[in-house]
């Protein structure tokens, strides 16, 4: 009885290592992905990646009214942005056998408008 536990398990586990590495190839080319994903939607995105791995929310610095005023950018009639950062763990080549590890989409008002590809150290 333990053995055929330790054998499913075994399985089991095989098999979620086998989904998790085939969830982190998003794209094989770093322009096809640029050219793919530059200025589409939130909901374009989700359909094709799937849900991201984390979502940041730019938030507006502390003192930034002071600095804009010391500059003398007119706040009162700046338009409300939403801006989010949406990060997906990746596999996207670049080059001969190497590749990026992190793709972080920055959408403003759901409309992607930039693209990073890092190789950020994994914990």
């Amino acid at each position: 009885m333990k053995k055929n536990l330790d054998i499913l398990i075994f399985l089991f586990s095989s098999l979620v290592l086998a989904c998790q590495a085939h969830a982190l190839t998003i794209e094989d080319n770093e322009y096809a992905f640029l050219k793919k994903y530059s200025g589409q939607s939130k909901e374009f995105v989700t359909k094709n990646l799937g849900k991201p791995n984390k979502v940041d929310i730019a938030v507006k610095p502390h003192n930034a009214d002071e600095v804009l005023k010391e500059h003398k950018v007119e706040t009162s009639q700046a338009k409300k942005e939403m801006i989010e950062m949406w990060y997906y763990a990746a596999k996207i080549n670049y080059a001969s056998n190497k590749y990026f590890n992190q793709a972080e989409l920055t959408f403003v008002n759901n409309k992607c408008v930039n693209i990073t590809l890092t190789n950020k150290k994994q914990k």
